[in-house]
């Protein structure tokens, strides 16, 4: 699990964010977590030095670190992920046209998720775009072994 602190103006504490494969990211304002609400589940209540503050999470796939959006100012809760390693990160599901159905999805997100998890460790650049490159190579080369298995199979 990847952890984030920063401290946003007008926001009564530290804010953590924790990053987990399993669960996505989670809020928490000196260690009390911020549930989201609203759908996409992205709007935030947090503790203002004068109240509350509104605050708006802004996420998704080819943005590995989430930001926090408060009065139009946005609060990046890491660093900005480069253009090549958002097309890497996201070039497995690709896959998903080779081999549609269960298998294609498993093996696109699970391409996905594991660039994002080398993406968001300390490693170098040029380390992130060999090991996420690999993982495209990888993803696509297992499945073109299975489809060759089914074709020989058949």
């Amino acid at each position: 699990m990847t952890t984030t602190s920063l401290t946003i103006p007008g926001v009564a504490g530290t804010i953590t964010v924790e990053q987990s494969p399993w669960s996505g990211y989670r809020i928490l304002v000196d260690g009390v977590r911020i549930k989201p609400r609203g759908f996409p589940r992205n709007r935030l209540t947090l503790p203002g030095v004068d109240g509350p503050v509104e605050a708006r999470v802004k996420g998704g796939a080819l943005r590995v670190h989430p930001i926090i959006v408060i009065d139009g100012v946005e609060h990046p809760t890491g660093p900005p992920t480069p253009r090549v390693l958002q097309v890497l990160v996201a070039a497995p599901v690709v896959g998903i046209i080779l081999i549609q159905g269960v298998i294609g999805f498993l093996l696109a997100f699970g391409g996905v998720y594991l660039n994002q998890a080398i993406v968001r460790s300390d490693r170098p650049h040029g380390t992130k775009v060999a090991l996420t490159s690999l993982t495209v190579v990888a993803v696509l080369a297992i499945e073109i072994a299975l489809i060759v298995a089914v074709l020989a199979a058949s």
